[in-house]
Order: C-alpha cells, then sequence, then structure tokens
C-alpha cells in the first residue's frame, strides 16, 4: 500500500477483506469514510453458482462486467451478458445472476452502498 501525504491511498485487490456474501465474493474496495453515500465492490460468482434474484430498495447500483459471462436476470428477464458489458439498475428492479458456463467478474458501484459498514445490508430476496 502506498499512502501519500494528502491521505490519497493504492492498494493491490490482495490488500482489500474478501468475504462470501449470498453466493458471491465481494471485496469491499470503498470505505464508508472515503465515500459515505457510494459503495463500490470487486465481485466474483464462481461457475456454477447464482445470486438468486433480489431487490435493492434504495440502493442504485452500475455493473461493469471485468471477464466472464453470466445470465443477468432484470424483472425475470435473462440476458447473456460477458466482459465490457454494463448493467444498470434502479431501485427496486428484481436482478440475480447465474454462471452456467464459467466465473464471472465484476465491479458494482452503489449509491448510496448496498452493504455498509453500519447498517444491514439493501438487499431483499424474492423480489417480483
Amino acid at each position: 500500500m502506498i499512502t501519500q501525504a494528502n491521505r490519497a491511498d493504492i492498494k493491490n485487490l490482495t490488500q482489500f477483506k474478501s468475504e462470501r456474501l449470498f453466493g458471491a465474493t465481494i471485496t469491499r474496495l470503498l470505505s464508508q469514510k472515503q465515500l459515505p453515500y457510494v459503495g463500490f465492490d470487486h465481485v466474483k460468482i464462481s461457475k456454477d453458482s447464482s445470486l438468486q434474484p433480489h431487490i435493492h430498495e434504495a440502493s442504485e447500483s452500475f455493473i461493469y462486467i471485468l471477464e466472464g459471462t453470466a445470465v443477468v436476470t432484470l424483472d425475470g428477464k435473462n440476458y447473456l451478458v460477458g466482459a465490457g458489458d454494463t448493467i444498470y439498475i434502479p431501485h427496486g428492479v428484481s436482478h440475480g445472476f447465474s454462471t452456467p458456463n464459467e466465473d464471472v467478474v465484476l465491479l458494482s458501484v452503489q449509491s448510496p452502498p448496498i452493504y455498509p459498514e453500519d447498517t444491514a445490508p439493501d438487499i431483499k430476496f424474492g423480489g417480483n
């Protein structure tokens, strides 16, 4: 890790703590102290896994697929996505992921954060 005098940081992905949540490995890249109203996560969903359809009541998300392919379900419709694709998900829209062919790695930006450090996650399974 490199920290500059004005408190700027440079970290490698391996320097962050990862956790298994809801069928995915999630690495929180942005702390609430840095930007309290934005979540930024590195997410890996392994082959033959799924992140079941769910909604976020308050959080909107923007997802960028870094590697692999997945089937994303948006309001009950399935779409094949792969590296280079982006997905915008407004709050309240049901969505989920499955990975029948290979791992998928993505970046997720949310506002407000889906997984805040000090309160319960904004996630409700079984949404529409």
